[in-house]
């Protein structure tokens, strides 16, 4: 198949290849320098200087440790999506006094909303997905950096799962305290690794809570960073991956990177456009990584996906209460510009063959 999902995304062969190179003992010096590595060029992806943690886990296992390590009061969490939901859910599960945000399903926060929410009561962290995947929303952070200097005791915790390495990050700049990602999105390598960075003001907090668990514990997790160790068992194909992925990206340039995203964006936009269906997202809220388009005015989509599957081709449907309004196309990671026109053409081509059928 190939993959123009949201995630997770087409891996270039070379890389697939590194998957494939024979394991190494996970104490060894040789795999301190690819941990050691790995995290060098992550924290100059991030745009940070703060700690860089990895997990061989799910991007949700990061979520799920910003939850225990910050949280000992109440956690706010900005919900505009599945996945900003998922968030909150989790911290519901751990036991915390979790609060909602509520935006509408297609926007992002403003930093008014997150002022009025911030005012009415102390929270330890609050949670805002970046790139929400489930409706192709993505919200301008950079606005929000001054309303969290005026409330200091509240991190500001980014799930940045659909976004980093496709569209600008800048942890430090941004005064983001924990930003967390996976591995299979923009950058384009097997799921299986997650990966946050901790600020030494969240490392600080971090101590002063009970209960963090073990495995999740960024205490633990940072002094196996002194050894460039894990202290479980990493996937030693995943890090020899990441090291390559990260030096292509390097010689591709981030810059670069984050502008072939945006054009890919304004391309699927514009495609979709011509045929009558609409942006889901609002004005200033639509992802460069993930189109989610809406019927609008155009024709039926449904039969479509259900072809180009048949072609090999996956195109994502609406997700939860959107399936069947809305599909999704992740323009992520490896894919260029032909491969979305190769898209188009066939997408095209499956719409006129329902027509006459």
């Amino acid at each position: 198949m190939k993959l123009f999902i949201p995630g997770p995304t087409q891996v270039h062969p070379d890389i697939l290849q590194q998957m494939a190179r024979p394991a190494i003992g996970h104490r060894t010096p040789e795999c301190a320098a690819l941990w050691g590595a790995a995290r060098a060029g992550l924290r100059k992806l991030m745009h940070t200087e703060s700690e860089v943690l990895m997990l061989t886990a799910p991007a949700s296992a990061m979520m799920e440790a910003a939850v225990r390590n910050l949280v000992s009061g109440s956690s706010l969490h900005v919900v505009n999506g599945a996945f900003s939901k998922r968030w909150r859910d989790i911290a519901l599960a751990n036991g915390k006094d979790a609060h909602s945000l509520d935006i509408a399903w297609g926007e992002g926060v403003n930093a008014s909303s997150l002022r009025a929410a911030l005012e009415e009561r102390d929270y330890d962290i609050v949670t805002i997905v970046h790139n929400e995947t489930s409706t192709g929303t993505m919200t301008p952070l950079a606005p929000l950096k001054e309303v969290m200097q005026d409330f200091p005791r509240t991190l500001l915790c980014v799930d940045s799962v659909s976004s980093m390495a496709g569209a600008p990050v800048l942890v430090d700049a941004w005064g983001i305290d924990v930003c967390l990602f996976g591995l299979q999105k923009c950058l384009a390598l097997p799921a299986g690794m997650a990966v946050a960075s901790v600020s030494p003001r969240a490392m600080a907090r971090a101590a002063e809570v009970p209960d963090r668990g073990w495995f999740l514990d960024y205490l633990k997790l940072a002094k196996g960073n002194e050894k460039e160790q894990s202290p479980t068992t990493p996937s030693t194909a995943h890090l020899y991956a990441l090291v390559a992925q990260l030096q292509r990206m390097e010689e591709e340039g981030i810059e670069a990177r984050w502008q072939r995203h945006a054009d890919m964006a304004e391309a699927t936009r514009t495609w979709a456009e011509n045929h009558g269906w609409v942006p889901f997202p609002a004005e200033g809220h639509r992802s460069d990584t993930v189109s989610c388009i809406a019927r609008g005015d155009g024709p039926e989509f449904v039969g479509a996906l259900a072809a180009l599957k048949e072609q090999g081709i996956l195109v994502s449907n609406g997700y939860g209460d959107l399936k069947n309004k809305t599909f999704r196309i992740g323009h992520m990671g490896e894919h260029n510009m032909n491969d979305l026109t190769d898209l188009f053409q066939r997408f095209d081509a499956a719409l006129i063959a329902e027509v006459q059928a």
